[in-house]
């Protein structure tokens, strides 16, 4: 793959925080390069202790894993306790729910995508893996990339 160098230089040199999406597609058996390559991120990131994830990423995760996946709770809540015991989790506080919406104000961004982006910065992460953002955009010091541009449909 292409981007396979720029993956293991991204997760290696420094912090990296992962939307919610990656999680899902690490899981999702209906788009296998998609689950290869979500999987390689993650283990990636576990491997070398670079890897940061939100509540607000297990709590989506869940969501979607249940409702587009099929997973059941059970198995679900499974995966938020295995990718809660691999990466460190940040709390989504008001002090983040504020960032986030000056985020959102000054970029012109969901508040959703912005609480992302403040949960990664607060924790020094420099990427920020998401399908969901504009891939190769900074935005408050931390990179946009969303490693499936190669392979979406």
């Amino acid at each position: 793959m292409k981007d396979n160098k720029n993956i293991t230089a991204y997760t290696e040199k420094g912090k990296v925080f992962f939307d919610s999406n990656i999680l899902v597609y690490s899981v999702d058996e209906s788009n296998p390069k998609k689950r290869e390559i979500a999987g390689e991120l993650l283990a990636k990131a576990a491997n070398a202790k670079t890897g940061v994830i939100s509540t607000q990423s297990l709590q989506e995760f869940f969501n979607v894993a249940v409702k587009k996946l099929n997973l059941s709770k059970q198995a679900a809540k499974e995966y938020v306790e295995l990718f809660s015991k691999q990466f460190p989790v940040t709390k989504v506080s008001v002090p983040l729910i504020m960032d986030a919406i000056d985020i959102s104000i000054k970029n012109d961004l969901s508040f959703w995508d912005s609480l992302i982006i403040s949960a990664a910065t607060d924790t020094g992460c420099v990427l920020v893996y998401s399908e969901d953002m504009n891939s190769g955009q900074i935005i408050s010091g931390a990179k946009i990339l969303n490693p499936f541009a190669e392979t979406a449909a």
